[in-house]
């Protein structure tokens, strides 16, 4: 819970507090009147008021009722070293604590007190921050250009048919166990040659 503290002695406030602290519960402020109380709990708007019933500037009494007329729903405990009077009982306060304060009864009405709170429905319950995931790139959509350039430069060229091919890979045609038939007609042009000189040859011996 939330609580107030309205004490004029201020070492009792705080040492009230960090009672209140070790039963796992919050203050939002510790002031040292009654007229600070009533400040208090409309700039705070707290779960619990813990008052002291003695104060200067109205007293805890006197601060409950007014606090009561503008919040019907406050929950306030005088805490008391005097005995409870009649304007103590018909202040409004839920529940009246004797000094000094016993720990575990201060713990036991902190708790009784905290199960008398509403339970907040889902529409008031705040919503959590979701994250939203982190968008996978998609590699193979080309990025735009850079530094102003035209989208048209890094158009992807295909490669020319000699670099997909390795050159190796193509037969070679003067490799190959048969001629060719160029140099068949270039053979038989010489064997030709040959015989025309022979039969002028022979021609002449005769």
């Amino acid at each position: 819970m939330r609580v107030l503290i309205a004490d004029d002695q201020r070492d009792v406030g705080r040492s009230l507090a960090d009672l209140v602290r070790c039963c796992n519960h919050d203050i939002v402020a510790v002031v040292g009147s009654g007229l600070e109380a009533i400040q208090a709990y409309t700039r705070y708007h707290p779960d619990l008021v813990l008052m002291d019933y003695r104060m200067p500037k109205f007293n805890g009494a006197t601060a409950c009722r007014n606090i009561l007329s503008k919040d019907p729903l406050a929950r306030i405990i005088l805490v008391t070293g005097w005995s409870p009077s009649d304007e103590a009982g018909a202040s409004g306060a839920i529940a009246i604590l004797p000094k000094p304060v016993d720990f575990e009864r201060l713990n036991a009405t902190l708790q009784s007190v905290a199960q008398m709170l509403p339970v907040p429905s889902p529409a008031e319950m705040p919503i959590p921050d979701s994250e939203l995931p982190t968008p996978i790139s998609d590699f193979s959509t080309p990025s735009p250009p850079a530094d102003g350039l035209a989208a048209a430069s890094f158009d992807v060229v295909p490669p020319p048919l000699e670099m997909i091919f390795s050159i190796n890979a193509l037969p070679d045609i003067f490799q190959h166990h048969e001629e060719s038939p160029v140099l068949n007609n270039e053979k038989k042009i010489l064997v030709k040659r040959r015989s025309n000189r022979r039969r002028a040859q022979r021609a002449r011996a005769q």
